[in-house]
């Protein structure tokens, strides 16, 4: 068996690695070396805000954005990245490079992960998909939070299977919220099933956890409160409520009173969500507030995002059919969006219709085995299982989403060749058994 030779004193196994890892890195230097900064920015432009702030930590110490540093409260972004990117303003290439060696080392987490239980060859099949796979080859080249968060998150997944180090597991998922504001729901669920994530629980660890578990996300609100005088980690959630869910569900409505066909009421276009949430920002009641301020996010987002947020609410208890339509229809385009936005953006390709296929094919194929892998270990063996439950936690905010797409679901990838590569060694043990 190949997996059994060795070359030298090098096994078939890192020689897989190794050259894995080098041609990566060849692959990435040649998409890096001629592009310029701007070539970096995500379509979205949300790293463009995330500079702003640098720029404003590293030469005036404060957390704003440059262009609202003596009018505004950032209350939108958390400080994380941005704090990441003040160390490489200077030379961006450097962070893009920093952002792939994590994704090599989230890729050789997953294997030595895998390996504990299947064999060599799907341990180093498992390797080289989650390596090469285009969307997060796409988002480690951009400006974003993604790549930091699926190192970090991989991280904790490594540290939550040595039972010996629950305490970085613990203060991993704590910081995590002020990377995205969205881990928020992260770390308090993971609070909630505190017991699940150690058996052992005394009272001194429970309040250690605690401790590591809310300690970021409350200084965080602190901060907000001290300058704003509201209690709120961050606007993004009020925000995210009105402009993406209660937009998609009005958008839903609206193609349901049409009757138009089916595809037409999944598929919610960018401009259909965006006319929507402009519709609804206008309804909503801001007092003496200048509507100028519904511009979101402008210099001080904090007074209108619980108006937002109420407003949204109320919608959305009006309309839970077409909340579940959107739900749903999140649910599906997270887990099997192709990326080929992303591959055209950062690689400059065009003609992708083949690329679609054999992605959405594979996703599904390794969807199918992931779900039968969870079904089967909550509802046959009757089990809460403690990565289950976390891979469940990263999900739910972003089924609020009207235009998810692959970006979003990259922090998904790892736990998807995960629980595949669970089940199809637990469907192999079977066959063996049988036999």
């Amino acid at each position: 068996m190949l997996a059994n030779y060795k070359i030298g004193k090098i096994s078939f196994e890192n020689l897989v690695i190794f050259l894995s890892i080098l041609i990566f890195t060849l692959l990435i230097i040649q998409n890096i070396t001629p592009k310029n900064i701007n070539d970096f920015y995500d379509p979205a432009r949300d790293s463009v805000s995330y500079l702003s702030l640098a720029e404003t930590l590293k030469y005036n110490n404060q957390f704003v954005r440059a262009e609202f540093i003596d009018t505004g409260v950032e209350t939108i972004r958390t400080p994380i990245y941005p704090l990441f990117l003040s160390i490489f303003l200077d030379n961006l290439k450097a962070l893009i490079i920093v952002q792939n060696v994590f994704h090599v080392i989230s890729s050789i987490i997953l294997y030595s992960i895998i390996k504990k239980f299947a064999d060599i060859k799907l341990t180093l099949i498992i390797f080289i998909l989650f390596l090469f796979n285009p969307v997060l080859i796409s988002v480690n080249q951009l400006l974003i939070t993604e790549s930091l968060s699926i190192f970090l998150i991989s991280l904790s997944i490594y540290f939550l299977l040595q039972n010996n180090k629950k305490y970085i597991f613990f203060l991993i998922v704590g910081i995590l919220p002020l990377l995205r504001p969205a881990f928020v729901v992260l770390s308090l669920g993971i609070l909630l099933f505190i017991k699940l994530y150690e058996n052992k629980l005394s009272l001194k660890k429970f309040l250690i956890f605690c401790f590591l578990l809310l300690i970021p996300t409350v200084g965080w609100t602190v901060r907000n409160y001290n300058s704003t005088n509201l209690y709120l980690f961050s606007s993004l959630s009020g925000m995210n409520l009105l402009e993406e869910t209660a937009s998609g569900v009005m958008a839903i409505d609206e193609d349901l009173s049409g009757n138009k066909s089916f595809f037409e009421i999944i598929n919610i276009e960018y401009e259909e969500r965006r006319y929507w949430s402009q519709v609804l920002r206008n309804e909503v009641e801001l007092g003496n507030v200048s509507r100028v301020i519904a511009n979101a996010p402008g210099p001080n987002p904090h007074i209108v995002a619980n108006e937002y947020q109420s407003y949204a609410l109320s919608i959305l208890k009006d309309n839970i059919p077409e909340l579940f339509i959107l739900t749903s229809r999140s649910f599906i385009y997270i887990l099997l969006e192709p990326g080929d936005h992303l591959l055209k953006y950062v690689f400059n390709l065009n003609n992708l219709t083949a690329y679609k296929l054999i992605y959405t094919a594979t996703n599904l194929f390794l969807l199918i085995f992931s779900i039968k892998y969870i079904l089967k270990k909550t509802f046959i063996e009757q089990k809460l299982d403690k990565i289950i439950i976390y891979y469940l936690l990263l999900i739910f905010p972003l089924l609020l989403l009207s235009t998810p797409h692959a970006r979003f679901g990259s922090i998904l990838i790892f736990f998807h060749l995960y629980f595949f590569s669970k089940e199809f060694n637990n469907f192999k043990n079977r066959r063996k058994n049988k036999n």
